[in-house]
C-alpha cells in the first residue's frame, strides 16, 4: 500500500463536521493534525524576519492543514466557514469553525443541553454510554459543566434500573 492511499484512509475515519457533532469531530481533527505535524501551524504565527524557506514552509503547512479540515466538513458548514481570509490561514478557519458550533451562545449550548436531557438509558448499556461519551465531549465543546452528582445520580438509577 503506497503512503498516499493510507492518508486517504486516515482521514475518512474523521466523521463530517455537520454542526451537531464539533465536540466528537474537534478531538479526532486535532488528533490527526498533530500525526501529521501540523498541529504546530495553529500555534505560532510566522516570525516577520523568518526566512523564505521557513515561510514557505509554514504557508504549506497551513494549506495542508485547510485541506485536511474541508474535506471533513459537510457542505453548509463549508459555505458557513470558507471566506477569503479562512482560505489563507487555517488558524483563521479553525477559529471561524470553533466561534460557529464551540461558541458560549445560548443557542450552542441550548441545542447540546437539549440533545443531554433527551437521551435515555433503553437497556442497551454500551449504546448509553457510547451516547454519554460523545454529548459529554460536546457539553465540553460549548463549556457546560456537568455536576459530578448529577452523573453519579445517572449512573446510579442506570443501576437501580439493571437490578
Amino acid at each position: 500500500m503506497n503512503e498516499k492511499s493510507l492518508d486517504i484512509k486516515d482521514i475518512s475515519t474523521i466523521i463530517i463536521l455537520d454542526g451537531t457533532n464539533y465536540g466528537n469531530w474537534q478531538m479526532r481533527m486535532k488528533t490527526h493534525l498533530r500525526s501529521r505535524d501540523l498541529l504546530e501551524v495553529f500555534k505560532k504565527s510566522i516570525a516577520p524576519d523568518a526566512s523564505t524557506s521557513a515561510v514557505n514552509k509554514w504557508t504549506k503547512a497551513s494549506f495542508e492543514a485547510i485541506n485536511l479540515i474541508t474535506t471533513r466538513i459537510n457542505e453548509r458548514v463549508f459555505r458557513e466557514a470558507m471566506s477569503s481570509e479562512t482560505i489563507e490561514d487555517c488558524r483563521e478557519l479553525w477559529s471561524k469553525i470553533a466561534d460557529q458550533y464551540a461558541s458560549k451562545q445560548l443557542v450552542n449550548q441550548g441545542r447540546v443541553w437539549m440533545d443531554w436531557q433527551q437521551c435515555f438509558f433503553n437497556g442497551n448499556l454500551q449504546n448509553y454510554i457510547d451516547t454519554c461519551e460523545k454529548l459529554m465531549m460536546e457539553l465540553d465543546a460549548v463549556s457546560i459543566v456537568v455536576p459530578n452528582e448529577l452523573i453519579v445520580g445517572i449512573v446510579w438509577d442506570i443501576t437501580l434500573n439493571m437490578g
